[in-house]
């Protein structure tokens, strides 16, 4: 790794234990890794990394206002991290928390952050 990359801000870092959640993300065709967290951390989408094993993840983040668990999805992963150690950093909010009256809604509102975030990565 080169050490001329840009250092990027963190809004806020979490590591723990990846636990199981309702898999609503993964009943959406994005899964995420839930990592419990402390609830003070503000509420909203983010662009971010997933750090497992020693491989570094974009990563789209939500974590859900008052909530003590941020849920990673690990963009171009596929496996199973339950129960494996995972940290992920937050580098810059996306957009804040909205409900959805539709499913179809809020998939493409998902399929929007994720090409945003995959922007907001390739520009760093």
């Amino acid at each position: 790794m080169s050490n001329n990359k840009k250092k990027r801000a963190v809004i806020f870092n979490v590591e723990g234990a990846v636990e199981r959640g309702n898999k609503k993300g993964k009943e959406l065709g994005f899964p995420t890794a839930n990592i419990p967290c402390d609830s003070s951390i503000p509420g909203g989408i983010y662009a971010g990394e997933a750090v497992w094993n020693g491989n570094i993840y974009q990563a789209a983040l939500y974590k859900e206002d008052k909530k003590d668990i941020v849920e990673a999805h690990l963009l171009d992963f596929s496996g199973d991290l339950y129960g494996e150690k995972l940290a992920v950093l937050a580098h810059k909010k996306v957009r804040d928390v909205r409900m959805f009256a539709e499913r179809e809604e809020l998939i493409a509102a998902i399929l929007k952050d994720i090409a945003d975030i995959r922007k907001l990565c390739s520009r760093e």
